[in-house]
């Protein structure tokens, strides 16, 4: 029987250091934005816009894709097909692309019913993408009545830093036949990963029918997504540690793969009901060994999520059976858990999954194969219950272990834990408080170092209820400083086209002012004496317009700008003096 979570407010610590004020923070009344990243493919995985898929291929290729031609377990070659892509209104495309079925048992649907789709960007044109994309994958969300499952339930993964495929939504139209709302959910490959600076040697899939695990002579059970498809020897070493045990095992899983990030990932299956994953069923999973060898686990197949609550301590999979048996692992393994609660209530998934079932309501609604919107509305209800549901019990869990941090506060400004604290330049000192996410646990600030320029750190260190378990909290401040930076562009003679220096030079402006602030630019250029004041003064405009369009493309805001021609210098320049905070 799980205990009763006792009800009580978290404790405050406070160590006064110096009154300052923070720079501002994001108003409570803001538009919620789970857009991630700023990758131009970005966009794509908005789950708050419903974007649209139009496909057309021939007679032949769409009658071949029904059963027995097709089936869970052969998806068919690649079908020529010409596809259109509409975001906001406007269309993109068509493009000649390869396009074929997607699903496993429960998921499989031929053209007949709602059919699942991958689309292969370069099957015909090569280095062909979309937005950076080579591969779209659809889902038809069949086993997710409420449509939001895999949006809420990946979000919560890639927020505690493990590598998951970001989603968006469109309706998909083949050859006509309007097929409905489908999950357009990032593919888990190379270039996903590489978003998150892991590298990709070996990628392996985890499913049916084999439900592998990581037994001696298993390595044919595992699919291979990409990577030597005869030289498995990376993954038949990773086997060969799951033979050890104890401390021995915990030694060599802890030089190949990271402890902590593997453990949160089990955690969070737990917490998100996914029984379709690793840890209950041996499905739904890719392992990645990187260009050192070194193992991720990442996510997948989260459509049936939420349906209820899952016992953290049981499992059939053999990694997570040496995990409890070996202190070291089980104590890495509770303090998993008790930052998934706390990234969980930071998140405010109720929240999200509000927003997301609101923002697709209509095109639910529309969907000729879908359940229906009052079905819809049950699953999307019962999913809020078991977020409220699943927050109060792995919170009860782990009160007795937890040494996490429920929140921060800088100088009086609450943020979250782990966030980067930004503050303005010359601060040398802050009044900083925490609170613990359970109220008998203890924090103590340790003193905290005159602050200079660039990233500071003060550490917390909590000490859990049950006083066995001690963990220390890296908080980061940064600092911004003052800074300037002269740069000369030069252009062609009359002419607001740079030179190849002065392209070289305004990138090199470009990535000095990157992530900095309060920017203002001072420019001046010789005023040539064959032009008259309004002709130099037109030139000059020209090239300071040039100048801020670059610094634009790059994302770079500019405040005050001041220009003036002068009496001495070069005409075929611009001399530029920025003042900017970094």
């Amino acid at each position: 029987m799980l205990p009763k979570r006792k009800s009580s407010l978290a404790v405050t610590i406070i160590v006064a250091l110096m009154a300052g004020s923070l720079l501002g923070s994001t108003p409570a009344n803001a538009a919620p934005s789970y857009v991630e990243g700023t990758d131009a493919a970005a966009v794509m995985f908005n789950p708050l816009m419903v974007n649209n898929f139009s496909m057309q291929m021939s007679q032949d290729d769409f009658d071949s894709l029904r059963s027995p031609n097709v089936g869970w377990d052969y998806e068919g070659d690649w079908r020529e097909t010409r596809m259109s892509f509409t975001m906001a209104g406007k269309v993109y495309g068509p493009y000649v692309v390869g396009v074929h079925l997607k699903g496993a048992w429960g998921s499989w649907r031929d053209i007949s019913g709602k059919a699942a789709f991958k689309i292969k960007m370069d099957a015909y044109v090569p280095k062909q993408t979309l937005f950076g994309v080579s591969r779209i994958t659809l889902n038809n969300m069949v086993q997710d009545p409420s449509y939001v499952n895999e949006s809420v339930t990946y979000r919560l993964f890639r927020n505690l830093g493990i590598p998951a495929p970001r989603t968006g939504y469109a309706n998909v139209s083949l050859n006509g036949i309007n097929y409905g709302l489908h999950l357009n959910v990032e593919q888990p490959n190379k270039q996903m990963l590489k978003r998150w600076g892991v590298s990709s040697k070996h990628l392996y899939k985890g499913a049916v029918p084999y439900f592998p695990d990581f037994y001696r002579d298993s390595e044919w059970t595992f699919a291979i997504e990409s990577g030597s498809e005869t030289n498995v020897s990376d993954l038949t070493g990773f086997i060969a540690i799951q033979e050890l045990e104890g401390q021995s095992w915990w030694d060599e899983m802890s030089e190949v793969t990271d402890m902590q990030m593997l453990t949160l990932g089990w955690a969070t299956e737990y917490y998100t009901g996914h029984w379709d994953g690793y840890v209950l069923n041996r499905n739904n999973f890719f392992v990645n060994f990187d260009d050192n060898g070194k193992v991720l686990m990442v996510p997948w197949g989260v459509d049936q999520t939420w349906g209820g609550s899952l016992d953290y301590g049981s499992s059939p999979a053999i990694m997570t059976n040496k995990c409890w048996a070996t202190e070291a692992c089980l104590d890495t393994y509770r303090q998993s858990m008790a930052k998934v609660a706390r990234v969980a209530r930071e998140l405010d998934l109720t929240g999200m999954s509000r927003n997301v079932a609101l923002a697709i309501r209509s095109a639910i609604i529309s969907d000729p194969f879908g359940p229906g919107i009052n079905t819809a509305n049950a699953y999307q209800n019962n999913q809020l219950w078991r977020l409220r549901d699943q927050q109060r019990v792995l919170s009860s869990i782990v009160q007795p272990y937890d040494t996490t941090l429920a929140s921060v506060r800088v100088n009086n400004v609450p943020y979250s834990a782990g966030q980067m604290v930004y503050l303005p330049a010359g601060t040398k000192s802050v009044s900083l408080q925490v609170s613990t996410s359970q109220s008998a646990a203890r924090a103590a600030i340790q003193p905290i170092s005159p602050m200079k320029p660039g990233l500071n750190s003060a550490w917390v260190v909590v000490t859990s209820a049950d006083k066995k378990h001690v963990d220390s909290h890296k908080i980061q401040l940064y600092v911004y400083s003052e800074q300037s930076r002269k740069a000369t562009i030069a252009f062609h003679s009359n002419s607001a086209v740079p030179t190849f220096s002065g392209l070289s030079n305004t990138g090199t402006l470009g990535s000095a002012l990157e992530s900095s602030s309060a920017i203002s630019l001072d420019i001046k250029m010789f005023k040539p004496k064959a032009l008259a004041t309004t002709q130099a003064k037109a030139l000059l405009a020209k090239r300071v317009q040039y100048v801020v369009n670059n610094l634009t493309a790059r994302g770079i805001a500019t405040g005050k700008i001041t220009q003036a021609l002068t009496s001495s210098g070069s005409a075929n320049s611009l001399i530029v003096n920025a003042k900017f905070i970094n």
